[in-house]
């Protein structure tokens, strides 16, 4: 690829990043909105005992989190008790950013016939889900998570940091915009290797 081609692929991922970044400050709550019964599904699933009740509330994504059983913070501090409601929030535009990332790669990708613009669009469901999957529903938890280290931490104790706390670190590190990225472009790969003559 010349340097105006790769000039070209440029401008125009800038353009479809601004155009979906617009969409996503203007419209994106009706998208979250949609997936809100899914975020609820995975967050239970990847929780552990919580029962999950996920509402947009103003500019955020709020996690109601009902225990279902008694939750240790530290085996010297009495735990949560079963069927108390703690809760936990991310704002609706930072659960944009990983989604607006992933559709700019699969949109800016050069598709060489109709064929592959479709297949395109057919893998992006998944790799939507994907993302939404790994973003929202673990930084939920981990925002819980928090609350129960600076528990911890402020009667003077430690506490082990979970699996859903390092991910959420990690991503907030800049995993989640290099996630999107990684899932954009292996899911466009994907779709040259299925439409090759």
């Amino acid at each position: 690829m010349n340097n105006k081609a790769l000039g070209s692929l440029a401008a125009k991922g800038l353009v479809i990043w601004l155009v979906l970044s617009l969409a996503g400050f203007f419209a994106g709550e009706k998208l979250i909105n949609t997936l809100l019964p899914f975020y609820e599904t995975v967050t239970e699933s990847a929780s552990n005992g919580y029962i999950a009740d996920i509402k947009i509330v103003g500019d955020d994504i709020v996690f109601y989190a009902t225990a279902l059983t008694a939750k240790p913070i530290t085996p010297e501090r009495p735990p949560l008790p079963a069927g108390s409601t703690i809760q936990s929030s991310i704002s609706v535009l930072h659960a944009l950013v990983p989604i607006v990332i992933l559709f700019t790669v699969i949109l800016t990708w050069p598709a060489h016939c109709l064929k592959q613009r479709l297949y395109l669009l057919a893998i992006s469901i998944p790799a939507l889900l994907f993302i939404s999957a790994t973003s929202v529903p673990i930084q939920l938890l981990g925002q819980l998570e928090i609350g129960f280290q600076n528990a911890a931490a402020n009667a003077g104790l430690s506490r082990e940091e979970p699996f859903v706390l390092t991910w959420m670190l990690l991503t907030e590190g800049g995993g989640r915009w290099l996630l999107p990225v990684l899932t954009g472009l292996a899911s466009c790969a994907l779709v040259v290797k299925l439409t090759k003559p």
